[in-house]
């Protein structure tokens, strides 16, 4: 069996014979119609007209005769003028819809992705042999089955679901991710796109089905997030390395960054940011002070009032802390935090003096969050300012030192729950 006769073979069940029948008896009745009109005028006329040619002449029934055999004749030239005229046309018709049924079926059967015909009743009726190599059934196989039998159990109650909406009109098609299993047994993925025919009433017929195996990519992307897993684990695993560097040599700054670090991920969440920008905020506040390793820890740590030489070596950590980490390749801004967190927005901060929008969002939050834990903390230089007089500096330089909505998102967490770290 050839192609093309395999489709046909497979599609006579799944065809309707509805519509061909109701075009058959429309032209027959056209056709009645027809000779009935014909019949009823040259009756009427034609005896009328003998009546005014003849009147009461004794040929007229040699007439009558005439025009019996005339009638017969002219109806059965009309009636097979319009019996060969109909003909030859459902013939072209017929070979028309022959040749798109032979031209969708070379097409079904040639196209790269699997496809099918499925009933209202979750039978295969029509399937190619992508989708037979795909699940590794035969066609015959296959429509012996349901959509139900090849679909994994986990995804049966989903797939059915948008079936019943499919059917009730509520969606014109719906395109999903789910698993099938092979007649080996064995799982994969597919992308299955589905959509309903109807016949010319409304109701349904079938749903169209395109599956794309999906398997190999789906395996890509689970190694992809185990990798990225593992890549999140070592980069932690770095943050929490550096951090304890920084410790070893200054506990103050140490508490400092991990504090900082809890309130600006809190500020950010409150900020409304995405999860993966919260976790950027985190990671740059925990490391936002690692340039101080390359600063005296007496000069971080004395009692009194430092030089100005002392004050302007204390200013070069966020560069500092730049350099160490400007090469490393990370998902988030992190060098723009350490650089920057000690910016402000009208251009007073340092190192570069930058403002407004020239600082990163990341860093308008962080340095929110480390003048809040940096006033409220003990140092050995000065004892800690109150919670009130750490909101009242942000206060007094929202929107002009500090960003307005990170001032408002710390002011309503530390008004609302205290300091992070002060609950623990």
């Amino acid at each position: 069996m050839n192609q093309n006769e395999k489709f046909d073979t497979q599609a006579s069940a799944a065809r309707d014979p509805t519509t061909d029948t109701r075009r058959q008896r429309y032209e027959a009745l056209r056709i009645v119609g027809l000779y009935v009109v014909f019949a009823a005028l040259w009756i009427l006329l034609s005896d009328r007209l003998l009546l005014k040619l003849f009147p009461g002449d004794d040929a007229l029934d040699q007439w009558e005769t005439i025009k019996g055999w005339s009638f017969v004749a002219v109806t059965g030239a009309l009636l097979y003028k319009l019996i060969k005229q109909r003909i030859t046309l459902l013939l072209a018709a017929q070979q028309a819809r022959l040749q798109s049924d032979r031209q969708f079926g070379e097409t079904f059967e040639q196209a790269a992705v699997g496809m099918a015909h499925i009933g209202i009743d979750d039978h295969w009726l029509l399937v190619n042999d992508k989708l037979c190599r795909i699940l590794g059934y035969s066609a015959e196989e296959l429509r012996q089955l349901t959509l139900r039998d090849v679909t994994h159990p986990e995804d049966i109650s989903a797939c059915e679901r948008n079936c019943q909406l499919l059917r009730a009109g509520a969606v014109d098609t719906y395109t999903a991710d789910e698993r099938y299993l092979r007649k080996d047994g064995t799982a994969l993925w597919v992308e299955l796109t589905l959509s309903l025919h109807r016949d010319a009433t409304g109701a349904p017929r079938y749903l169209i089905a395109v599956i794309q195996d999906i398997d190999a990519r789906k395996t890509a992307e689970s190694l992809a997030r185990q990798s990225s897993s593992a890549l999140d684990a070592a980069l932690l695993q770095l943050v929490s390395t550096l951090a304890a560097a920084v410790g070893k040599r200054d506990p103050y700054t140490a508490v400092h960054q991990t504090r900082s670090a809890q309130l600006a991920a809190a500020i950010a969440a409150r900020m409304g940011l995405d999860q993966h920008a919260i976790d950027g905020v985190q990671i740059g506040a925990q490391l936002h002070d690692l340039g101080n390793i390359y600063v005296p820890a007496d000069i971080l740590n004395r009692p009194g009032p430092l030089t100005p030489s002392e004050y302007a070596l204390v200013q070069t950590h966020p560069a500092m802390g730049y350099d160490i980490v400007k090469e490393t390749q990370l998902p988030w801004p992190i060098q723009a935090m350490l650089l920057q967190h000690h910016e402000r927005l009208d251009g007073s901060g340092y190192p570069n003096g930058l403002s407004g929008d020239a600082i990163c969002l990341e860093a308008r939050i962080i340095a929110v969050a480390e003048v809040a834990e940096a006033m409220t903390a003990h140092r050995p230089y000065r004892a800690a300012h109150s919670i009130d007089e750490a909101l009242e500096e942000l206060r007094q330089g929202r929107g002009i030192r500090y960003d307005a909505a990170a001032v408002d998102a710390c002011t309503t967490l530390i008004k609302e729950h205290g300091l992070p770290w002060a609950a623990h």
